[in-house]
């Protein structure tokens, strides 16, 4: 490789990494915000629209991860003060995607244990869906109640995590939900390139 290239190589190395020490210290800072507005417009803009039965539903990328991951870490008196830190808490969620899905029951639902509802991203109508990995279903209880108290489930919230690079490959990516007999009964389609990225 000729002098110049690799020059041209390092600076695009440097700028690369700059950039990224921008974006953790701009998470740190909005992860630490005491202005609540800006928190949850921040995180209302990662909101995706809900209909039908689903009554909420989001996208946490790398970036929104790594400020809800600071906000986490100080509720609990842990933390983090500095990029180096924070990319390293990171790492388990590096290069990674996560939706989550809130759907409501039926109100006469006899369910003791979450539906097995499922998230996926559908690719296009000619090629494979992605499976979320790792993918959790967890049960939602009215206010005041919980496993064990009074009162049935209320809903079910579906997470599931997937490969950026992969869901960004897809011609057409939508995020789909389906009930507990394979019914789509939500989707919506994905556009990963208006979030920020780490």
């Amino acid at each position: 490789m000729r002098p110049r290239a690799i020059a041209v190589v390092l600076v695009s190395f440097v700028a690369a990494g700059a950039a990224v020490q921008d974006s953790l210290r701009d998470a740190l800072n909005l992860g630490h915000t005491r202005d609540e507005a800006l928190y949850g417009a921040f995180n209302r803009g990662y909101q995706l629209a809900a209909s039908g039965s689903v009554d909420s539903a989001e996208v946490i990328t790398e970036f929104r991860q790594a400020v809800m991951l600071v906000r986490q870490r100080e509720t609990l008196g842990d933390y983090i003060q500095d990029p180096r830190a924070l990319s390293a808490a990171l790492a388990p969620y590096a290069g990674r995607v996560t939706f989550v899905a809130q759907a409501r029951l039926n109100p006469l639902n006899t369910y003791v244990k979450p539906p097995a509802y499922d998230l996926y991203v559908s690719t296009g109508p000619s090629t494979k869906p992605l499976a979320g990995n790792p993918s959790r279903r967890d049960p939602v209880y009215p206010p005041g109640t919980g496993p064990g108290l009074a009162g049935p489930l209320t809903g079910v919230r579906v997470t599931s995590t997937f490969v950026r690079a992969d869901v960004e490959a897809a011609a057409q990516p939508s995020i789909v939900l389906t009930d507990d007999r394979a019914e789509i009964i939500w989707q919506a389609r994905i556009d990963l390139s208006r979030y920020r990225e780490p």
